[in-house]
């Protein structure tokens, strides 16, 4: 549950999307909704929101597609602003285990150490991590058992300690860095414009709408700034909590697992 503006974002019971008419191909990943054209390649996509997750895909869509894919990337205040600006950036490879979403778990820990390398991230680092528990007396017994590990800044009365990694499978990286990085790789590929999405046009076509343009307030204005339009045949939505709003700039042709 999140505030957004003078908005409540809650998660609703049901994750399943629900098309009144079949406009768009959807596809949902965490935090992600993916709109296309069902019959035809994109030539014009436009990512809304400069988080890790929108610039992650602007990054590959850069990297994947044809030269003349037109890609730009809307961002109401600046890349990583949100989450993805204040984030500890922890990654666990295998803390996933049993989970239905283990092997996004471990091919996204690969990615990303691979990818730090890739663009030079100064940040990235393996790394030991300990569960470390209130109490008392705690302290003598790690050092006895796990003296090598336990850090010397760590005292005071506290309770269990126990490695939850051994710096094999657990990491972390500066996901502003991480976010900066990608797009000064693809910045011949990707545009970055800064300001506020409000919704999209679109034009009826062999019977369905398709869409045309995505509608923007430009960053800086006073509120009552013109909109401006940013051509388009595909959108991808990827805004965090404020993906709820696309059920709006889409006029109700999605429901999204979210409310607000």
């Amino acid at each position: 549950r999140r505030l957004i503006g003078n908005k409540r974002c809650t998660m609703k019971k049901s994750t399943t999307s629900i098309l009144s008419r079949c406009i768009f191909s959807i596809t949902f990943v965490p935090c992600l909704l993916v709109m296309s054209l069902s019959s035809s390649i994109p030539k014009r996509i436009v990512v809304v929101g400069g988080g890790i997750e929108g610039t992650s895909v602007a990054y590959y869509l850069a990297k994947r597609s044809t030269p003349g894919t037109k890609i730009t990337l809307l961002e109401a205040k600046e890349p990583a602003a949100a989450a993805s600006g204040k984030g500890g950036g922890f990654m666990a490879r295998s803390w996933g285990e049993g989970s239905c979403t283990q092997q996004l778990h471990e091919v996204a820990f690969d990615m990303y150490e691979n990818l730090a390398d890739e663009l030079g991230c100064e940040s990235y680092r393996k790394l030991l991590v300990l569960s470390v528990s209130p109490g008392y007396r705690g302290l003598k017994a790690a050092r006895k058992n796990f003296g090598d590990i336990v850090p010397d800044w760590l005292d005071g009365n506290v309770g269990r300690i126990s490695p939850m990694g051994m710096g094999d499978d657990t990491a972390q990286v500066t996901p502003k860095e991480f976010v900066l990085k990608m797009l000064e790789a693809t910045r011949d590929r990707v545009e970055l414009v800064l300001g506020t999405c409000v919704g999209v046009e679109s034009e009826e076509k062999d019977g369905s709408q398709k869409i045309t343009a995505v509608k923007y307030r430009p960053r800086g204005g006073d509120g009552e700034t013109e909109e401006a339009v940013i051509p388009a045949d595909a959108v991808v939505v990827s805004a965090g909590p404020w993906s709820c709003a696309a059920e709006d700039w889409f006029q109700g042709v999605v429901e999204l697992p979210m409310e607000g």
